[in-house]
């Protein structure tokens, strides 16, 4: 009595094949046509064979294991495009639905082997910037800032770039781009609407006046 009451609580195995598409997921089906998941590394610690019954209960334990392990394969999908901050993983896992417990798993692990590092991602970020966009301190500073870099972090990355990239030599750059010559004579209005986008790139007042006066724009 108590067996045939145990199969009609629980589910009986029938078929078990490694995933086509991810071959590191082990795919169980059962005899009412479900079908769940389970991460090859916890299979391996308890094999499940054909015919074997399993509850619902049980199920659901190794369902949350799934998630932990998409959790992490998604993390990695992200980085495979492009180096994150801790912060934009984050927002990135959360858009996908995973819970936060998920979430700090995969963030943590990610830590851990230094796939995820706030500084390296930092300096990588602002150079690519100042190199593609030649943007100044103030648009850098706002950038990374919404990406979740702390403000140590954030200042020492600025001091360090600029060091390396001169300021006065990116509004130049900027001068040269819009065909600015030296000893140019610009009315009020062109002249309003050149220091606003330089002020939108992220230079300040006193960084421009200096170049301006360099080149005795007037």
């Amino acid at each position: 009595m108590k067996k045939n009451l145990r199969k009609r609580v629980n589910h009986k195995i029938i078929k078990i094949h490694r995933s086509s598409r991810y071959s590191d997921r082990i795919v169980i089906t059962l005899d009412n046509k479900n079908v769940f998941r389970i991460p090859e590394d916890v299979f391996v610690l308890k094999p499940l064979r054909v015919g074997d019954f399993i509850s619902k209960s049980e199920i659901k334990k190794y369902d949350k294991k799934m998630r932990l392990q998409e959790a992490k394969d998604t993390a990695f999908k992200f980085l495979s495009f492009r180096m994150r901050s801790q912060t934009e993983m984050r927002k990135k896992l959360k858009d996908k639905s995973f819970l936060e417990h998920e979430i700090n798993y995969a963030i943590d692990l990610l830590l851990k082997y230094n796939y995820l590092n706030d500084k390296e991602f930092a300096f990588s970020f602002a150079k690519e910037k100042i190199k593609l966009k030649k943007i100044g301190p103030k648009l850098l500073s706002f950038e990374l800032t919404r990406r979740g870099i702390s403000e140590e972090i954030s200042a020492q990355v600025i001091e360090e770039c600029y060091n390396d990239n001169s300021i006065y030599k990116l509004i130049r750059h900027h001068l040269e781009k819009k065909k600015i010559n030296k000893r140019s004579k610009l009315d009020i209005k062109k002249k309003k609407k050149l220091t606003d986008f330089l002020l939108r790139k992220g230079f300040n007042w006193q960084a421009i006046s200096v170049v301006y006066n360099d080149w005795g724009i007037l």
